[in-house]
């Protein structure tokens, strides 16, 4: 779920049977534009996984949905990236708090995305495409994978090309290249595509290099609705079928259903 999406505030009540204090570890700036959170979970969060998202929730109710960006197989420590909007005085309020005090609300975390790389299928192409701070949900994914890869080391698990494009205004705004630079050394089936939106990159454009070797292949689309639809269309007209494309939009802001009359 990108951080910058501008979402619908959800109101809660002030106690809520599902809602858990969770301590504040560290909140500190990537850059100008980003905040990285990790947050320690009490004994009895309950469980999630690499693609769910979670939503933080301040004193008075308001909150915000964020995705996970950590693959934790102990289930302690959830890391978050959150997207400066100034704009949004919600959004100032919760990292004002999380950069300011030991705790704060959190909801159980949500949401169908998850990996699909199935160890009986070993060579299934697996494709990531985040733009901005959508990168939160395509990091948990792909640690996710290269844990699987580990397990599975010496077979052919490992050896199934995976592509990660990552699309931003500026080059400044990919705010984990060090990360990315590290990946690539270390997995020899990652490839990466830098996009920038503002010299009129699109992922469409990203994977007309490569979507004739991906028609057996996992997508994971982790941006703003409109972008997300876009590309969705992309695919199934190169002949990707939609239970091979998964993204939170779908569940968030689904498509209007048109009539037989439209």
């Amino acid at each position: 779920m990108n951080s910058a999406m501008a979402l619908e505030i959800t109101e809660h009540p002030a106690f809520s049977e599902d809602l858990y204090r969770c301590g504040v570890q560290s909140a500190s700036n990537l850059d100008e534009h980003c905040v990285q959170v990790f947050l320690s979970l009490p004994a009895d969060y309950p469980s999630f996984h690499a693609g769910q998202y979670i939503e933080l929730v301040l004193a008075d109710g308001q909150s915000r949905p964020y995705s996970i960006a950590n693959f934790d197989p102990q289930g302690r420590t959830i890391e978050l990236h959150i997207e400066r909007n100034w704009s949004s005085s919600t959004t100032t309020a919760i990292i004002d708090q999380l950069q300011s005090q030991h705790t704060i609300g959190v909801k159980p975390a949500q949401g169908d995305v998850a990996l699909r790389a199935n160890p009986s299928s070993p060579l299934t192409p697996q494709v990531f495409l985040a733009a901005g701070s959508g990168f939160a949900q395509v990091k948990a994914l792909l640690q996710h994978f290269f844990h699987q890869d580990q397990q599975h080391a010496g077979g052919s698990y490992g050896k199934a090309p995976v592509y990660l494009l990552w699309g931003t205004d500026t080059p400044a705004q990919r705010y984990l290249k060090v990360l990315v630079r590290s990946w690539l050394s270390r997995y020899q089936n990652l490839q990466y595509r830098p996009l920038n939106w503002q010299q009129g990159d699109s992922w469409e454009h990203g994977l007309a290099t490569f979507i004739q070797d991906c028609k057996q292949a996992q997508f994971y689309l982790c941006g703003s609705p409109s972008r997300v639809y876009q590309t969705s269309d992309y695919l199934e007209s190169q002949g990707i079928a939609s239970s091979q494309i998964q993204s939170d939009v779908f569940a968030y802001a689904p498509r209007p259903v048109q009539s037989k009359s439209d």
